[in-house]
C-alpha cells in the first residue's frame, strides 16, 4: 500500500473513530462496562481506560485480526467487563504494550508493524493490590 493511500485510509478510519467515540451506544458502554478514551500520537494509538470508579483485579488484552479486545475482571464481581475496538490494520504484527498508573490503564498500539508476529494475549493479574 502506498504512503498516500495509507494516510487516506487512516484519515478515513480516524473520522469513523470520532463517530464511534460520540455514539450513544459507546457512551452507554462507558457507563456500564468501563470508560475508554482514544488518543492518536505520531508513533502509536493509545487506548486509555479509566479505573478510578472500578477496582480491577485482572486485565486481559486480546488481538483478533483488526480487533482489540479488552477484558477486565473486577475484584468483587464474577462478571468480566469487556470492550472491543476495531483498527484499520491487522494487529497480528503489532507489538502491543500496556502501562498502569494511578487509576489509568494505557494500551499502546504502534502504527508501525514489527517483522514478526507478537503475543496474541496479554494477561495481567493482581491489579487490585496496587
Amino acid at each position: 500500500m502506498s504512503k498516500d493511500k495509507e494516510d487516506f485510509y487512516l484519515e478515513k478510519w480516524e473520522e469513523s473513530m470520532k463517530d464511534w467515540l460520540l455514539d450513544p451506544a459507546t457512551v452507554q458502554l462507558d457507563e456500564q462496562e468501563f470508560r475508554v478514551d482514544f488518543l492518536d500520537t505520531t508513533e502509536s494509538f493509545i487506548v486509555e481506560i479509566e479505573t478510578e470508579n472500578i477496582c480491577p483485579e485482572e486485565l486481559i488484552i486480546k488481538k483478533k485480526d483488526t480487533q482489540l479486545l479488552v477484558l477486565i475482571m473486577l475484584k468483587d464481581e464474577s462478571k468480566i467487563r469487556k470492550r472491543s475496538i476495531r483498527f484499520p490494520f491487522c494487529l497480528k504484527q503489532r507489538a502491543i504494550t500496556y502501562s498502569i498508573e494511578h487509576h489509568t490503564i494505557e494500551i499502546n498500539v504502534p502504527k508501525k508493524a514489527c517483522s514478526t508476529p507478537s503475543s496474541i494475549v496479554i494477561r495481567v493479574q493482581g491489579l487490585s493490590s496496587e
